[in-house]
Protein backbone atom coordinates (compact mmCIF):
# COMPACT_ATOMS: atom_id res chain seq x y z
CA UNK A 1 0.00 0.00 0.00
CA UNK A 2 1.30 3.33 -0.83
CA UNK A 3 0.29 5.49 2.42
CA UNK A 4 -0.38 9.05 2.90
CA UNK A 5 3.74 10.38 2.20
CA UNK A 6 4.07 8.15 -1.22
CA UNK A 7 5.79 10.45 -3.27
CA UNK A 8 7.85 11.79 -0.21
CA UNK A 9 11.86 11.48 0.20
CA UNK A 10 13.12 11.47 3.93
CA UNK A 11 17.26 11.71 4.28
CA UNK A 12 17.38 10.26 8.00
CA UNK A 13 21.15 10.90 9.26
CA UNK A 14 20.20 10.12 12.58
CA UNK A 15 21.07 7.94 15.08
CA UNK A 16 19.82 5.95 18.35
CA UNK A 17 16.13 6.91 18.78
CA UNK A 18 14.70 10.27 18.32
CA UNK A 19 15.65 10.79 14.76
CA UNK A 20 15.46 7.49 13.68
CA UNK A 21 11.81 6.84 14.72
CA UNK A 22 10.76 10.17 13.67
CA UNK A 23 11.80 8.91 10.00
CA UNK A 24 10.44 5.43 10.63
CA UNK A 25 7.10 7.01 11.26
CA UNK A 26 7.19 8.80 7.94
CA UNK A 27 8.23 5.53 6.63
CA UNK A 28 5.53 3.70 7.77
CA UNK A 29 3.23 6.73 6.29
CA UNK A 30 4.49 5.83 2.63
CA UNK A 31 7.90 7.98 2.43
CA UNK A 32 11.37 6.68 0.87
CA UNK A 33 13.72 6.92 3.54
CA UNK A 34 17.06 7.07 3.01
CA UNK A 35 18.90 6.29 6.00
CA UNK A 36 23.06 7.42 5.79
CA UNK A 37 25.10 5.94 8.09
CA UNK A 38 28.88 5.52 8.67
CA UNK A 39 30.62 2.83 6.79
CA UNK A 40 32.31 1.87 10.22
CA UNK A 41 29.48 0.08 12.47
CA UNK A 42 26.37 2.12 11.28
CA UNK A 43 24.19 3.02 14.00
CA UNK A 44 24.99 2.08 17.25
CA UNK A 45 21.65 0.47 17.77
CA UNK A 46 22.10 -1.81 15.39
CA UNK A 47 23.86 -3.50 18.34
CA UNK A 48 21.99 -2.95 21.69
CA UNK A 49 18.68 -5.31 22.46
CA UNK A 50 17.86 -8.25 22.13
CA UNK A 51 19.51 -9.79 18.70
CA UNK A 52 19.61 -12.71 16.25
CA UNK A 53 21.11 -12.96 12.65
CA UNK A 54 22.99 -9.73 13.48
CA UNK A 55 20.30 -7.46 13.67
CA UNK A 56 19.41 -6.06 16.72
CA UNK A 57 14.95 -6.14 17.53
CA UNK A 58 14.95 -2.47 18.47
CA UNK A 59 16.72 -1.32 15.47
CA UNK A 60 14.33 -3.46 13.17
CA UNK A 61 11.63 -1.48 14.81
CA UNK A 62 13.50 2.07 14.67
CA UNK A 63 14.41 1.43 11.58
CA UNK A 64 11.87 -0.22 9.34
CA UNK A 65 11.11 0.73 5.49
CA UNK A 66 14.02 1.87 5.12
CA UNK A 67 17.09 2.15 2.55
CA UNK A 68 20.57 2.35 4.02
CA UNK A 69 23.62 4.38 3.05
CA UNK A 70 26.63 3.62 3.93
CA UNK A 71 28.50 6.94 3.43
CA UNK A 72 31.78 8.59 5.05
CA UNK A 73 30.26 12.18 6.06
CA UNK A 74 33.78 13.09 7.54
CA UNK A 75 35.25 12.87 3.80
CA UNK A 76 34.33 15.72 1.28
CA UNK A 77 33.56 12.86 -1.14
CA UNK A 78 31.32 11.76 1.09
CA UNK A 79 29.70 15.29 1.64
CA UNK A 80 29.48 16.07 -2.56
CA UNK A 81 27.08 12.53 -2.41
CA UNK A 82 25.10 13.45 -0.03
CA UNK A 83 24.35 16.88 -1.10
CA UNK A 84 23.15 15.35 -4.43
CA UNK A 85 21.62 12.68 -2.85
CA UNK A 86 20.03 15.85 -0.66
CA UNK A 87 18.50 17.43 -4.14
CA UNK A 88 15.67 14.91 -4.42
CA UNK A 89 15.07 14.87 -0.48
CA UNK A 90 11.71 16.42 0.60
CA UNK A 91 12.69 15.73 4.13
CA UNK A 92 16.00 15.79 5.97
CA UNK A 93 15.93 14.83 9.61
CA UNK A 94 18.76 14.90 12.06
CA UNK A 95 19.35 14.69 16.09
CA UNK A 96 22.91 15.22 16.29
CA UNK A 97 24.36 17.82 18.78
CA UNK A 98 24.36 20.97 17.49
CA UNK A 99 26.75 22.80 15.41
CA UNK A 100 28.11 19.16 14.19
CA UNK A 101 25.97 18.95 11.10
CA UNK A 102 27.56 22.21 10.50
CA UNK A 103 30.91 21.14 10.53
CA UNK A 104 30.38 18.60 8.61
CA UNK A 105 28.78 20.58 5.62
CA UNK A 106 25.62 18.99 5.51
CA UNK A 107 23.85 21.56 7.84
CA UNK A 108 20.53 23.00 6.97
CA UNK A 109 22.49 25.99 4.87
CA UNK A 110 24.69 23.43 3.10
CA UNK A 111 21.51 21.56 1.72
CA UNK A 112 18.88 24.65 1.32
CA UNK A 113 21.76 26.07 -1.16
CA UNK A 114 20.54 22.58 -3.49
CA UNK A 115 17.20 22.31 -2.15
CA UNK A 116 15.63 25.39 -1.96
CA UNK A 117 12.58 24.11 -0.28
CA UNK A 118 13.83 21.65 1.75
CA UNK A 119 12.56 20.61 5.49
CA UNK A 120 15.23 20.57 7.11
CA UNK A 121 14.19 18.80 11.25
CA UNK A 122 17.05 19.29 13.53
CA UNK A 123 16.61 17.13 17.30
CA UNK A 124 18.90 17.72 20.03
CA UNK A 125 18.88 17.27 23.95
CA UNK A 126 18.67 21.59 24.39
CA UNK A 127 18.33 23.26 21.11
CA UNK A 128 20.84 25.46 19.53
CA UNK A 129 21.04 28.17 22.24
CA UNK A 130 21.29 28.68 26.04
CA UNK A 131 23.47 27.37 28.23
CA UNK A 132 23.12 23.68 28.29
CA UNK A 133 22.94 23.71 24.29
CA UNK A 134 26.42 22.07 24.08
CA UNK A 135 25.49 19.27 26.65
CA UNK A 136 25.28 15.47 25.92
CA UNK A 137 21.70 14.47 26.40
CA UNK A 138 20.38 10.86 27.22
CA UNK A 139 16.85 10.10 27.87
CA UNK A 140 17.33 9.66 31.49
CA UNK A 141 18.97 13.38 31.87
CA UNK A 142 16.23 14.98 30.08
CA UNK A 143 13.69 12.95 32.32
CA UNK A 144 15.65 14.46 35.50
CA UNK A 145 15.90 18.45 34.24
CA UNK A 146 12.33 18.09 32.51
CA UNK A 147 10.32 17.23 35.63
CA UNK A 148 8.98 14.01 34.88
CA UNK A 149 10.89 12.18 37.38
CA UNK A 150 9.72 14.24 40.14
CA UNK A 151 6.29 14.04 38.47
CA UNK A 152 6.88 10.23 39.23
CA UNK A 153 7.81 10.76 42.49
CA UNK A 154 6.85 8.29 45.34
CA UNK A 155 3.39 9.36 46.67
CA UNK A 156 4.47 7.88 50.09
CA UNK A 157 8.32 8.76 50.31
CA UNK A 158 8.54 11.55 47.57
CA UNK A 159 11.56 9.98 46.23
CA UNK A 160 11.51 10.79 42.61
CA UNK A 161 11.44 8.54 39.99
CA UNK A 162 12.65 7.52 36.23
CA UNK A 163 9.51 6.72 33.96
CA UNK A 164 11.28 3.11 33.28
CA UNK A 165 11.96 3.19 29.37
CA UNK A 166 13.29 6.10 27.37
CA UNK A 167 10.25 8.10 27.27
CA UNK A 168 11.76 11.40 26.19
CA UNK A 169 13.73 9.89 23.44
CA UNK A 170 10.24 8.59 21.93
CA UNK A 171 7.91 11.66 23.10
CA UNK A 172 10.47 13.90 20.76
CA UNK A 173 10.16 11.41 17.93
CA UNK A 174 6.57 11.47 17.63
CA UNK A 175 6.12 15.57 18.04
CA UNK A 176 9.35 15.55 15.45
CA UNK A 177 6.77 13.41 12.56
CA UNK A 178 4.12 15.70 13.66
CA UNK A 179 6.69 19.24 12.62
CA UNK A 180 7.30 17.49 9.46
CA UNK A 181 4.19 16.81 8.28
CA UNK A 182 3.06 20.07 9.21
CA UNK A 183 6.03 22.24 7.83
CA UNK A 184 5.42 20.12 4.57
CA UNK A 185 1.71 21.14 4.42
CA UNK A 186 3.17 24.64 4.80
CA UNK A 187 5.16 24.10 2.04
CA UNK A 188 2.55 22.77 0.02
CA UNK A 189 0.33 26.05 0.93
CA UNK A 190 3.50 28.27 -0.77
CA UNK A 191 5.11 29.12 2.31
CA UNK A 192 8.26 27.33 1.11
CA UNK A 193 10.45 24.88 3.21
CA UNK A 194 12.22 25.57 6.50
CA UNK A 195 14.11 24.77 8.91
CA UNK A 196 12.42 23.28 12.30
CA UNK A 197 14.32 22.54 15.30
CA UNK A 198 13.16 20.35 18.28
CA UNK A 199 14.61 20.24 22.02
CA UNK A 200 13.98 17.16 23.79
CA UNK A 201 13.62 19.14 26.69
CA UNK A 202 11.23 21.32 25.30
CA UNK A 203 9.04 18.11 23.71
CA UNK A 204 9.52 16.38 28.05
CA UNK A 205 8.11 20.17 29.42
CA UNK A 206 5.26 20.28 26.64
CA UNK A 207 4.50 16.38 27.13
CA UNK A 208 4.12 16.81 30.97
CA UNK A 209 2.44 20.27 31.50
CA UNK A 210 -1.25 19.98 30.85
CA UNK A 211 -2.16 17.51 33.87
CA UNK A 212 0.67 17.58 35.30
CA UNK A 213 1.50 20.96 36.11
CA UNK A 214 -2.10 22.79 36.83
CA UNK A 215 -0.62 24.27 40.57
CA UNK A 216 2.10 25.97 37.71
CA UNK A 217 -0.40 27.09 35.01
CA UNK A 218 -2.52 29.47 37.14
CA UNK A 219 -0.27 32.21 38.30
CA UNK A 220 -1.11 34.56 41.13
CA UNK A 221 -3.66 35.13 44.01
CA UNK A 222 -7.08 33.07 44.31
CA UNK A 223 -6.42 29.71 42.85
CA UNK A 224 -8.24 27.12 44.42
CA UNK A 225 -5.55 24.64 44.02
CA UNK A 226 -6.35 20.52 43.32
CA UNK A 227 -3.71 17.94 43.23
CA UNK A 228 -2.53 16.36 40.07
CA UNK A 229 -4.90 13.37 39.05
CA UNK A 230 -1.78 11.04 38.13
CA UNK A 231 -0.10 10.21 41.61
CA UNK A 232 -3.70 9.26 42.97
CA UNK A 233 -3.42 6.59 40.00
CA UNK A 234 -3.47 3.43 42.30
CA UNK A 235 -3.45 -0.11 41.33
CA UNK A 236 -5.82 -2.85 42.74
CA UNK A 237 -4.30 -5.86 44.05
CA UNK A 238 -6.23 -8.67 42.86
CA UNK A 239 -6.43 -12.23 43.66
CA UNK A 240 -4.35 -13.11 40.84
CA UNK A 241 -2.53 -9.70 39.62
CA UNK A 242 -3.32 -6.20 39.93
CA UNK A 243 -6.35 -4.12 38.07
CA UNK A 244 -7.57 -0.56 37.92
CA UNK A 245 -10.90 1.37 38.02
CA UNK A 246 -11.68 4.68 36.76
CA UNK A 247 -15.08 5.65 38.35
CA UNK A 248 -15.16 9.40 37.66
CA UNK A 249 -18.69 9.80 37.00
CA UNK A 250 -21.26 9.94 39.54
CA UNK A 251 -23.10 6.47 37.78
CA UNK A 252 -19.15 4.74 37.46
CA UNK A 253 -18.41 5.25 41.20
CA UNK A 254 -21.86 3.84 42.41
CA UNK A 255 -21.27 1.10 39.75
CA UNK A 256 -18.24 0.42 41.03
CA UNK A 257 -19.01 0.44 44.43
CA UNK A 258 -22.03 -2.03 43.68
CA UNK A 259 -19.90 -4.61 41.75
CA UNK A 260 -17.59 -5.00 44.60
CA UNK A 261 -20.29 -5.40 47.21
CA UNK A 262 -19.99 -2.07 48.41
CA UNK A 263 -23.04 0.17 47.75
CA UNK A 264 -23.08 1.88 50.92
CA UNK A 265 -19.96 3.67 50.11
CA UNK A 266 -21.55 5.69 47.46
CA UNK A 267 -24.61 6.52 49.52
CA UNK A 268 -22.48 8.19 51.84
CA UNK A 269 -23.48 11.48 50.64
CA UNK A 270 -19.40 12.65 51.15
CA UNK A 271 -18.60 10.47 48.40
CA UNK A 272 -21.72 10.17 46.61
CA UNK A 273 -20.76 12.86 44.14
CA UNK A 274 -17.86 14.28 42.27
CA UNK A 275 -17.70 17.61 44.32
CA UNK A 276 -18.04 15.70 47.38
CA UNK A 277 -15.58 13.37 46.95
CA UNK A 278 -12.98 15.94 45.60
CA UNK A 279 -14.08 18.10 48.69
CA UNK A 280 -13.47 15.09 50.94
CA UNK A 281 -9.57 14.09 49.01
CA UNK A 282 -8.61 12.35 51.75
CA UNK A 283 -11.83 10.53 52.67
CA UNK A 284 -11.86 9.42 49.37
CA UNK A 285 -8.18 7.83 49.51
CA UNK A 286 -8.43 6.00 52.95
CA UNK A 287 -12.04 4.67 51.10
CA UNK A 288 -9.78 3.30 48.41
CA UNK A 289 -6.98 2.09 50.72
CA UNK A 290 -9.24 0.40 53.03
CA UNK A 291 -12.56 -0.72 51.34
CA UNK A 292 -12.36 -0.88 47.43
CA UNK A 293 -9.18 -2.36 47.78
CA UNK A 294 -9.97 -5.00 49.91
CA UNK A 295 -12.87 -5.74 48.07
CA UNK A 296 -11.19 -5.99 44.91
CA UNK A 297 -8.83 -8.35 46.24
CA UNK A 298 -10.85 -11.04 47.18
CA UNK A 299 -11.88 -10.97 42.96
CA UNK A 300 -9.52 -13.11 40.24
CA UNK A 301 -8.96 -10.78 37.25
CA UNK A 302 -11.85 -12.29 34.92
CA UNK A 303 -13.96 -11.64 37.69
CA UNK A 304 -13.14 -8.15 38.33
CA UNK A 305 -13.67 -7.87 34.39
CA UNK A 306 -16.49 -9.36 33.99
CA UNK A 307 -18.35 -7.58 36.81
CA UNK A 308 -17.00 -4.05 35.76
CA UNK A 309 -17.68 -4.75 32.24
CA UNK A 310 -21.02 -5.31 32.86
CA UNK A 311 -21.53 -2.12 34.84
CA UNK A 312 -19.81 0.04 32.46
CA UNK A 313 -17.16 1.02 34.84
CA UNK A 314 -13.77 1.93 32.86
CA UNK A 315 -11.37 -0.80 34.28
CA UNK A 316 -8.51 -2.57 33.24
CA UNK A 317 -5.95 -5.52 34.42
CA UNK A 318 -2.12 -5.27 34.41
CA UNK A 319 -1.28 -7.38 31.27
CA UNK A 320 2.38 -8.68 30.82
CA UNK A 321 4.11 -7.41 28.23
CA UNK A 322 4.91 -11.07 27.09
CA UNK A 323 0.73 -11.50 27.01
CA UNK A 324 -0.15 -8.31 25.11
CA UNK A 325 -0.02 -10.20 21.70
CA UNK A 326 -2.82 -13.16 23.41
CA UNK A 327 -5.00 -10.17 24.68
CA UNK A 328 -8.28 -10.91 22.86
CA UNK A 329 -8.71 -6.78 21.11
CA UNK A 330 -5.51 -6.63 20.87
CA UNK A 331 -5.89 -9.83 18.47
CA UNK A 332 -9.29 -8.40 16.84
CA UNK A 333 -8.20 -5.12 16.31
CA UNK A 334 -4.72 -6.31 14.25
CA UNK A 335 -2.25 -4.36 16.68
CA UNK A 336 0.49 -6.55 16.02
CA UNK A 337 1.98 -8.25 12.65
CA UNK A 338 4.46 -11.26 12.39
CA UNK A 339 6.71 -11.01 9.95
CA UNK A 340 10.25 -13.47 8.96
CA UNK A 341 13.16 -10.86 8.75
CA UNK A 342 15.48 -11.57 6.42
CA UNK A 343 18.16 -11.70 8.95
CA UNK A 344 16.83 -11.63 12.57
CA UNK A 345 13.97 -14.60 11.40
CA UNK A 346 10.70 -14.68 12.71
CA UNK A 347 9.60 -11.23 14.31
CA UNK A 348 6.34 -9.62 15.99
CA UNK A 349 5.88 -5.69 16.50
CA UNK A 350 3.35 -3.38 16.34
CA UNK A 351 1.78 -2.07 13.42
CA UNK A 352 1.46 2.03 12.40
CA UNK A 353 -1.51 2.91 14.57
CA UNK A 354 -2.80 5.40 12.78
CA UNK A 355 -5.69 4.09 10.29
CA UNK A 356 -6.12 5.82 6.78
CA UNK A 357 -9.07 4.68 4.96
CA UNK A 358 -7.99 6.51 1.80
CA UNK A 359 -4.70 6.07 1.63
CA UNK A 360 -4.11 3.10 4.01
CA UNK A 361 -0.56 1.76 4.97
CA UNK A 362 0.90 -1.47 3.90
CA UNK A 363 3.48 -3.77 5.76
CA UNK A 364 7.24 -1.75 5.71
CA UNK A 365 9.74 -3.34 4.51
CA UNK A 366 12.55 -5.34 6.77
CA UNK A 367 15.17 -2.50 8.72
CA UNK A 368 18.25 -2.87 6.34
CA UNK A 369 21.39 -4.52 6.60
CA UNK A 370 24.17 -1.62 6.99
CA UNK A 371 24.59 -0.50 3.58
CA UNK A 372 22.15 -2.60 1.85
CA UNK A 373 21.58 0.00 -0.54
CA UNK A 374 24.26 2.11 -1.23
CA UNK A 375 24.69 0.94 -4.79
CA UNK A 376 20.92 1.01 -5.65
CA UNK A 377 20.68 4.30 -4.36
CA UNK A 378 24.04 5.76 -6.11
CA UNK A 379 22.24 4.25 -9.00
CA UNK A 380 19.55 6.53 -8.85
CA UNK A 381 21.68 9.55 -8.35
CA UNK A 382 23.77 8.90 -11.46
CA UNK A 383 26.81 8.19 -9.85
CA UNK A 384 27.07 4.36 -10.39
CA UNK A 385 30.57 5.09 -12.38
CA UNK A 386 32.17 5.94 -8.85
CA UNK A 387 30.73 3.48 -6.91
CA UNK A 388 34.15 1.30 -6.75
CA UNK A 389 36.50 4.34 -6.09
CA UNK A 390 34.23 5.53 -3.20
CA UNK A 391 34.56 1.74 -2.10
CA UNK A 392 38.00 1.33 -2.25
CA UNK A 393 38.19 4.78 -0.37
CA UNK A 394 36.12 3.83 2.72
CA UNK A 395 34.04 6.78 1.82
CA UNK A 396 30.86 4.09 0.54
CA UNK A 397 29.89 1.24 2.37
Amino acid sequence: MPGPLEGIRVIDIGTLIAGPWAATMLADQGADVVKVERPTGGDLYRYVGSRRGGMSGMFHVLNRGKRSLALDLTDPAGVEVFLALAQTADVIIQNLRPGVVDRLGVGYDAVRAVREDVVYLSLSGFGPDGPYAQRGAYDNVIQTLSGLADAQSDVDTGEPRFIQQLLTDKLTAWAGAQAVTAALLARALGRGGQHVELPMLSAAVSFLWPDRAGHQILLGEGVDAQPPLGPNFRLLPLADGFGTATAFTDSEFAALCDALGLSEVAEDPRLATTAARMENFELMTSTYRDKIGPAAAQRTRAEFTRELTERDVPHGVVRAIEELHEDPHVVATGVFDERDHALAGRLREPRHPARFHETPVGRPEDAPALGQHSDEILHELELGPRIDALRESGVLG
